[in-house]
């Protein structure tokens, strides 16, 4: 009787084992995805530092396309949606880089530029460690240059690379 109770607790901690393992397995095999609310600050045309809030989602759909959005505001009143279409994750899982064309501006100038972001994890929320950098062009940046410039912190919110 104890040989039957001890074989079936090897057993069921055997197949404990397989699903855990076997979660593991589909977790690392989901796509790169970047999701996000921050607030930060950045130099307006006069120089003056302003007030910036920016939430966006993008998830890889293969290796060369991705699906999501990003949303930018800030307190002089510019607004601006941009159709995320590419999504690179680098293998440190704390890095992206995200990039699309603007598809909804308050500032008509603004329609048709391309945004290309970049965003670092610095890992927990509140702790200030989240950086973005970005960069415009008239034309499509891809998914494969880091955008030039200083690092731009996160003040509030949070972003994350999963």
């Amino acid at each position: 009787m104890h040989r039957k109770i001890a074989y079936l607790c090897v057993l069921a901690l055997v197949a404990g084992l397989l699903v855990l393992a076997g979660a593991e397995v589909l977790q690392s095999a989901s796509p790169p995805l970047v999701t996000g609310g921050i607030g930060f600050t950045r130099n307006n045309d006069q120089g003056e530092r302003i007030r910036c809030w920016a939430e966006f989602e993008a998830k890889a759909v293969s290796d060369a396309s991705a699906k999501g959005w990003l949303k930018y505001h800030d307190v002089e009143g510019l607004r601006f949606r941009v159709d995320v279409q590419c999504l690179t994750v680098f293998p440190d899982k704390d890095l992206a880089l995200l990039s699309g064309p603007i598809v909804f501006a308050t500032d008509a100038t603004w329609m048709g530029q391309w945004l290309l972001l970049a965003v670092r994890d610095g890992g927990t929320p509140g702790a200030k460690g989240d950086t973005l950098w970005g960069e415009f062009s008239s034309h499509d940046l891809g998914c494969s240059n880091f955008p030039g410039g200083e690092a731009t912190p996160v003040e509030s919110g949070n972003l994350v690379v999963h």
